[in-house]
Formats: structure tokens, C-alpha cells, sequence
């Protein structure tokens, strides 16, 4: 049987019954791009370890089909790597092989990007700017500032969402684009980003007050809804806040930063880390430490500096 063959089989008959149809592209698209090409031809009976190592070192090296002259990100490759062993698991399961050839292989450690928030006078900025434009549509800047969520949990919300009488947000749900079975693109509401994510969120009651004020002037069930009453892409929103920090004059950092500077927010308040953690919808306390240890500095420092000092020099 040729690997082409089995990947095939895999993505038809396992993969798209498990797995988001955002995951199942991202296979597709590795199977497509970097395996089938280099190694597909192969009989998988005939698929080592060590051909598959030598086929990893020829795709670090000649793997980036956008940027040529670049190695391919160790991402990007431990990704070729997950797929091709989840398929290889497959076939064992199958009887095809006997052993995945996968198993042992050792994963590219990968280096941690350092988070980027907005400054206070930053956040400052961009609310100001954000209030002066009325546009409604950018009340959503507020809610991720002030609760952490992603911009496709914010796309998905709905004021059945919302409690309001409590002051809770419902996170259940989120919105992304990606590409149907037909190659068409599509706005996708589905389960969110991993089982953790489902949380409820209570809000500091100034943004609950903002809620109810934005509630009242809504056309639709969401609380996010472009100028016809209807639910903004993800693509939509990141230009909106694209122009939003043009004219607030301020970093042009990505969407995701608004996460960021609630988490450092956050912790300049004092909120302890397990409580962060499950705000964020993070799977774990250690999560939440590691990605935002930076971020604690000036509380460690202003910690140590309150230790009672019981000598004299």
C-alpha cells in the first residue's frame, strides 16, 4: 500500500469523523504540501524511522513554500511530524503495519515567543480612541480587554450568553473561517478552542452597566453584529482593530494582545494565578505561570521589597 494511499484513507475515515473542520483542512493541507510530495510514492511497509528522519531533515531545510530561503519553523514541523504519526497509528490499528515508525522520534524543541500586552497608557489610548468613534461594533475591544476572551469567543457570543442579572459571561462557543469539503469558505460556530475553554466569566460590574447599555441599542442576537444586524468575521474585526490603533496613534500589535494585556492587567491587580488560569480557560495553572512569568516581575519586586528587614549594617 502506498503512503499516499493510507493518508488518504486516514483523512476520509478517521480524521473527518473526530476532528473540527478547521483541524481536518490543517491536516489535509500538511498531507498535501509537504508529505505527499516527498514521501507518498513509498510503500508504507517500507517506511523506516530513519526515512522518515531523513525526510524531516529534507523538510526543515526546503520545507517553507513561502519564504524559500527560510528553514521551515520547528512548528511547522513537529505538525508534519503529529500528522504523519497519527496516520501511521492508523495503520497499525488497521493491520497494515505492524509498528509505527513514528513512536520514537523526538519532537524540535520550540522557543517561546514572548507575549506582547499594551502599556497602560496604551490601553488608555485605545479606549479613548475606541468611545470617541461610536461605533458600536468595537464595544467587543472592551469586552476582551476586561475579560480575556478570543476573538472567536467574542464573534460567537449571543445575549443568551450573557447574564447580566449575575454579571456572568457563558463561553461555549466560538467562530472561525476556514474552507468546507467543497474548497468554499465559510464562517464556522463551533465548540471552542479545547474543553477547558467552556467557562464562565464573571465581569467587573462597570463593563456588566456597559453590556446593558449596549444590549439596548442591538439589532440581533449577537452582541457582536456588523451594520446589518448580522455576525462579523474574525477577518472583519482584526481590520476594525487594525484602523483602531492607526488612529489611537498607538504599537500595532495583533488582536490576540488585548488577551494579553487583560492577563498582565490582571496580575499588576494581584489576581492569583489559579484564578487567571481558569478565566483565561487555560488547561492548567502552569500554563497561565510560564506564558505570563514576565509579566510578574514588578509584583515580585514590590513583594520582596515588603519582607521585613530584622538587621542593622
Amino acid at each position: 500500500m502506498k503512503t499516499k494511499e493510507l493518508l488518504a484513507e486516514w483523512l476520509d475515515t478517521d480524521v473527518k469523523e473526530r476532528v473540527k473542520l478547521r483541524t481536518y483542512r490543517r491536516y489535509e493541507s500538511v498531507v498535501q504540501l509537504h508529505i505527499v510530495p516527498e514521501i507518498g510514492s513509498m510503500d508504507i511497509e517500507c517506511l523506516t524511522r530513519r526515512e522518515i528522519q531523513d525526510f524531516l531533515i529534507r523538510q526543515k531545510k526546503g520545507g517553507n513554500r513561502k519564504k524559500e530561503q527560510e528553514e521551515l519553523s520547528a512548528s511547522s514541523l513537529n505538525l508534519i511530524q503529529t500528522v504523519l504519526g497519527l496516520a501511521m497509528e492508523y495503520a497499525c490499528d488497521m493491520g497494515v503495519i505492524k509498528q509505527n515508525p513514528c513512536s520514537r522520534l523526538h519532537r524540535i524543541p520550540m522557543n517561546s515567543k514572548r507575549i506582547e500586552a499594551f502599556t497602560k497608557e496604551e490601553q488608555r489610548m485605545l479606549e479613548q480612541t475606541a468611545l470617541a468613534g461610536e461605533d458600536r461594533r468595537l464595544f467587543g475591544v472592551f469586552l476582551c480587554l476586561y475579560t480575556g476572551i478570543r476573538i472567536g469567543e467574542l464573534l460567537a457570543l449571543e445575549w443568551s450568553d450573557a447574564d447580566l442579572e449575575q454579571g456572568i459571561l457563558h463561553i461555549d462557543k466560538t467562530v472561525y473561517r476556514t474552507k468546507d469539503l467543497d474548497g468554499n469558505w465559510k464562517l464556522c460556530v463551533d465548540r471552542p478552542k479545547t474543553g477547558s475553554s467552556a467557562r464562565d466569566i464573571p465581569m467587573p460590574s462597570y463593563l456588566t452597566e456597559m453590556m446593558r447599555a449596549h444590549e439596548a441599542k442591538g439589532k440581533s442576537l449577537y452582541v457582536i453584529e456588523n451594520k446589518k444586524g448580522e455576525r462579523m468575521s474574525v477577518r472583519s474585526y482584526q481590520y476594525m482593530f487594525e484602523r483602531l490603533t492607526e488612529r489611537a496613534g498607538i504599537r500595532k500589535l495583533n488582536f490576540h494582545a488585548l488577551r494579553h494585556t487583560f492577563a498582565t492587567r490582571a496580575l499588576e491587580c494581584g489576581m492569583d494565578i489559579k484564578t487567571l488560569s481558569e478565566i483565561m480557560g487555560h488547561k492548567n495553572a502552569t500554563i497561565t505561570l510560564n506564558r505570563y512569568a514576565h509579566s510578574m516581575m514588578d509584583t515580585k519586586i514590590q513583594m520582596m521589597n515588603k519582607l521585613p528587614k530584622n538587621f542593622d549594617f
